[in-house]
């Protein structure tokens, strides 16, 4: 009831331009002060400011045009009105009250459902569906030969674009939110990408997920998308909600607004003269179709939400995957020489060597003679025989019994550590005189007790 009441309003509301048929197509037109409605019995100069003339087509409609006029998909280019056929192909203008036929084609039917558009001097056809497959193909009209042509394409092209979002922004085309179909099972998958096609060099690019928090297109709101340019930004519409999304690409950020009456002018086909969103509304008692405007320079006004990014960009998510494998190599090559420092590291303590927690018993000899190498880490000849030297021993004996204590000191230190410790050499100054020195990879801290 209450939606109802407000379509009332609505209409009341309107600039009373009403028509009897069902079956219509709503046009720009050449001028900013009036679009066209085109039915099969004539068409309608419908002017912004509220006057509706009714007329009657200056000859005959061409006969190849022969599916309802609300199928074809229209397209203002350079203030040329031009009509495509549904899945392609034929194309026809609408110009002096007349619609007329230009190619030289067929129905193709191959892109059902694709993007209309134009840039520069062309005009373009892109995606749909047809012959049970979706379409990343972009097709070009000839105005010389009258047939479309194929346009070569490059980089990560999406595969098959069907129901795409679209929004151009200098030579820049922009598509999210498209579903593509298995060829064999004819399943339905919806890509959460948005990619960028470059209009000059025709490469492709995919950019990075859309936000999650934006509800896409599902297998369930079918034929419920809305989407229009307006303020050099994009503005769209998915769900069964009247939540609108409003897009600056430049700046990868979206922020939404409710809006219940632009949510219900806009849920047919519509377009946009002087910053009017202009759609048709049926009263739901009379059946009488009003074409109703919406003035966007309101949504300024609206309470607004909070702007998050749009899509989680590539560049940026690859720079901090970068990064994060630098930060972690450079973590590991530190880590690994700080373990390796601390794995040449042995404290000694009055009993025993330990390194990383791991402690083996010496004798009390072996004790001494690393003592003296955690102080000095070259230590000479005479040094360690003072540990030997007895009064009631002959020199010889304290010579041998230090040799064989640190043969087998460092016999032991190896078969523990896999490591050598003591190296035997001549002293530099003095080349009859032994030097021993710590291996420069190990360094012995030995631990005092107070």
């Amino acid at each position: 009831m209450k939606n109802i009441i407000m379509l009332l309003f609505l209409s009341w509301a309107s600039f009373s331009q009403t028509i009897e048929s069902n079956d219509f197509l709503i046009v720009e037109g050449e001028s900013l002060k009036y679009f066209y409605i085109l039915t099969e019995s004539g068409y309608y100069i419908s002017e912004i400011e509220g006057k509706n003339t009714f007329k009657e087509y200056s000859k005959e409609i061409p006969k190849s045009l022969n599916v309802p006029f609300s199928t074809l998909i229209p397209l203002l280019h350079n203030s040329q009105t031009y009509l495509l056929y549904p899945g392609g192909g034929l194309l026809y203008t609408f110009s002096d009250g007349s619609i007329d036929r230009i190619d030289r084609s067929f129905p193709h039917r191959n892109q059902y459902g694709a993007h209309f558009f134009s840039y520069k001097e062309n005009i373009y056809l892109i995606g749909g569906y047809g012959y049970w497959q979706t379409k990343s193909i972009i097709t070009k009209f000839n105005f010389n030969s009258g047939d479309w042509e194929l346009v070569n394409t490059k980089g990560q092209e999406p595969v098959g674009i069907d129901r795409g979002t679209y929004f151009i922004d200098n030579n820049k085309l922009y598509v999210f939110d498209f579903m593509s179909r298995e060829i064999n099972t004819q399943k339905e998958k919806r890509n959460e990408n948005l990619y960028v096609l470059d209009l000059d060099s025709f490469e492709w690019k995919k950019l990075g997920v859309i936000n999650d928090n934006i509800e896409l297109i599902n297998l369930k709101n079918k034929g419920a998308k809305r989407f229009f340019e307006f303020d050099n930004k994009l503005t769209f519409c998915y769900s069964n909600t009247p939540e609108f999304f409003v897009v600056d690409i430049q700046n990868n950020s979206f922020q939404s607004f409710k809006d219940e009456e632009l949510f219900y002018k806009s849920s047919n086909q519509f377009i946009i003269k002087n910053n009017r969103l202009i759609g048709p509304i049926k009263n739901t008692l009379t059946g009488e179709i009003t074409f109703e405007k919406f003035d966007l320079t309101n949504i300024a006004n609206y309470p607004i939400g909070e702007a998050s990014y749009f899509f989680r960009d590539k560049e940026e998510f690859f720079q901090y995957v970068y990064f994060a494998l630098f930060f972690i190599t450079v973590l590991i090559i530190v880590l690994s020489m700080y373990h390796k420092m601390i794995e040449q590291t042995y404290i000694l303590d009055e009993s025993s060597i330990s390194i990383s927690g791991v402690s083996h018993q010496l004798l009390p000899i072996e004790i001494s003679i690393l003592s003296l190498f955690s102080k000095n880490r070259n230590v000479l000849n005479s040094s360690l025989m003072e540990l030997f030297a007895k009064d009631d021993k002959t020199k010889d004996y304290a010579v041998k019994r230090k040799n064989k204590t640190l043969i087998s000191l460092e016999s032991k230190l190896f078969k523990l550590f896999n490591i050598s410790f003591i190296e035997k050499r001549k002293s530099v100054g003095d080349s009859r005189q032994l030097t021993y020195s710590l291996n420069k990879k190990i360094r012995i801290i030995e631990e005092t007790i107070e």
